[in-house]
């Protein structure tokens, strides 16, 4: 159960966001801010069934986060929960999860809202909402 796991990033986050302080807690909070999702080409036929307009999820690795405490405040600032009942990115396996509504897809870009990703986040995968 100890065994190493690898995961090799698929794009990256090209956020407005540069500092964690300053970046939406979660994607209800980030508003109509957009972003983009740069996809390794050789990833583009993974792309050919997406579309604008459509939701979802994008598996992220918290890239800046180190370390991490069993119980954390929600959000930040709320009351003391258990790890696992929050998105906090201080985690065991610094992975993130966020659902995001795609606007526009240019080749190996793809524009969305939802954002709530530091600026060069690697993108672990991505998958429908079903």
């Amino acid at each position: 159960m100890d065994e190493e796991i690898i995961f090799k990033p698929v794009g990256y986050i090209k956020s407005p966001y540069e500092d964690v302080n300053n970046m939406p807690k979660s994607t209800r909070e980030s508003g109509d801010v957009e972003a983009e999702i740069i996809i390794n080409e050789k990833y583009l036929e993974s792309m050919s069934s997406m579309e604008a307009g459509e939701e979802y999820m994008v598996l992220f690795h918290f890239h800046k986060s180190k370390g991490f405490k069993q119980r954390v405040p929600f959000r930040g600032n709320g009351p003391i929960k258990g790890l696992f009942s929050t998105h906090a990115p201080n985690r065991p396996n610094p992975i993130g999860i966020s659902t995001i509504k795609i606007k526009e897809i240019k080749g190996n870009i793809i524009r969305f809202t939802g954002v709530d990703m530091l600026n060069g986040t690697p993108v672990l995968d991505i998958k429908d909402i079903i």
